[in-house]
């Protein structure tokens, strides 16, 4: 199978989800990886279609150990900034939950990066090992949860080696973020490209996600900046719209838009957000967290827009909800 999905996007074809699907099936199976190593390479180098992406995350999806939560959220990316920020979307989930979201907060270890969301949690004592009744349970007791992906996603497991013998970036690093194992019906979903914005909230709609954002920033990140622009499309049941979220029209304090995003090692981005939970961070950091703890926010329906959200997000650290949150999953 893999010989002739090869031929057929070196001849500039386009894989349809069923055959994207049994491409990852055949990869996780150990056949050819001679060819499975040549169409990871063609299929970066053209571009993954939205088909492609759709087929690859429905399989991961059909093969995870699933979470039966409900309706919940998730805010995730597909890296990219090569480990320069803070871990953003982490510290916005928790602001998220403290104002109500339901979130399975799905992530990884730091790949290309220095601090992924599951190194940053076990600094603070989060469970990594958690079966998935435990994390459903969580989420319905505490409003959140951490869905940890290596042990939640058996096929990434066995795609493992061969991604890292290979050393670029593949399909898998696109549809990892995709395949949330609670399903989450709300997403917003950063992008470490401008062009995959629209095709992403394609597939964000093919998979059954009912609102949300997709995102990439003029600063480069996989995020709603704080020091930027933000280019996204939104996704709701009227359809999907293109938009631009510029910090300075959302955030009434200029202090929320000045400073910097940067990180560090888990021991750094831990106290970070920590400083932004307790209220005592009022810098671009605290910003770009309020911006996608709004956006998620938003997506689940508490608000009609991300500005009107923004406050909801204020409200959850300032009130020490956010914190809460934290403390309640933590050890």
């Amino acid at each position: 199978m893999l010989n002739e999905a090869l031929k057929k996007v070196m001849a500039g074809g386009i894989l349809t989800e069923t055959e994207s699907a049994a491409m990852v099936e055949a990869i996780a199976n150990g056949e050819n990886t001679i060819a499975a190593a040549g169409l990871f390479t063609a299929l970066s180098l053209r571009g993954e279609s939205v088909s492609e992406m759709t087929g690859a995350a429905g399989f991961l999806r059909d093969r995870m150990l699933g979470i039966d939560a409900g309706d919940c959220a998730d805010i995730v990316g597909t890296g990219g900034d090569g480990g320069r920020s803070f871990n953003i979307s982490t510290t916005a989930s928790f602001v998220a939950a403290g104002a109500g979201v339901r979130m399975a907060k799905h992530g990884n270890r730091a790949v290309s990066g220095k601090c992924g969301a599951a190194d940053v949690l076990e600094e603070f004592g989060v469970k990594l090992n958690d079966t998935p009744e435990s994390l459903a349970k969580s989420i319905d007791e505490n409003g959140i949860a951490f869905l940890f992906a290596r042990n939640l996603h058996p096929v990434m497991a066995k795609v493992a080696p061969l991604r890292r013998d290979l050393g670029i970036r593949t399909i898998f690093n696109l549809v990892g973020p995709l395949a949330n194992p609670a399903k989450a019906v709300y997403m917003v979903v950063g992008v470490y490209h401008e062009r995959l914005v629209m095709p992403f909230a394609e597939v964000l709609r093919n998979l059954g996600v009912r609102n949300g954002f997709v995102v990439h920033s003029e600063d480069g990140l996989d995020e709603i900046s704080s020091l930027a622009v933000t280019h996204a499309a939104e996704l709701s049941p009227d359809g999907i719209r293109e938009i631009v979220i510029d910090p300075k029209e959302l955030l009434d304090d200029s202090a929320l838009y000045e400073g910097s995003l940067a990180g560090g090692d888990k021991t750094e981005n831990a106290r970070i957000l920590m400083d932004i939970l307790s209220g005592r961070d009022h810098t671009a950091k605290r910003g770009a967290v309020l911006l996608n703890a709004a956006a998620i926010i938003c997506a689940a329906g508490l608000g009609d827009s991300i500005k009107e959200c923004i406050p909801l997000a204020e409200q959850s650290i300032n009130s020490g909800a956010a914190l809460d949150k934290l403390r309640r999953i933590s050890a």
